[in-house]
């Protein structure tokens, strides 16, 4: 359970970069730039993100499975790295398999995008039922 929430954090922190680089260009003149800084903002935290996501599905999958480790944040958590791994992989074949212009490549860091804002809401549910499992008395768990 630590290395799944270990590398859903860190494919969450990988998608941040990416909503900070892409986001405001889309919506303040619809064009993103590909300069100097798109390596850095895109490319590397998408690739790093991605393989992330691939080794938590895995784990979350175990884990989902195991009875004494499944809760609803970690049900959810691994519905958003099965997402983004889906997406991802169907733009990956439909890029190499199918008659394409390369362009359809820029939505692969949106593949992320999408999956870790589920992954985001799931980890911050986890917070808070691991806050009620410590025996603060506040929560359901006490």
């Amino acid at each position: 359970m630590k290395t799944l929430r270990i590398a859903s954090i860190i494919s969450v922190l990988c998608a941040v970069p990416i909503l900070v680089f892409v986001v405001p260009p889309l919506l303040l003149s619809g064009v993103v730039e590909v300069s100097g800084n798109f390596e850095y903002m895109v490319v590397f935290p998408t690739l790093i993100g991605l393989l992330c996501a691939f080794v938590a599905s895995v784990i979350g999958v175990v884990c989902v499975l195991r009875r004494h480790t499944r809760t609803a944040a970690s049900i959810l958590v691994t519905l958003g790295h099965l997402m983004t791994i889906v997406l991802g992989t169907a733009i990956i074949v439909w890029a190499l398999n199918f008659g394409t212009t390369g362009w359809e490549l820029l939505a692969l860091p949106w593949a992320l995008i999408g999956g870790q804002a589920v992954v985001a809401v799931g980890l911050s549910a986890w917070g808070r039922t691991q806050s009620y499992s410590r025996g603060t008395g506040d929560g359901p768990a006490s």
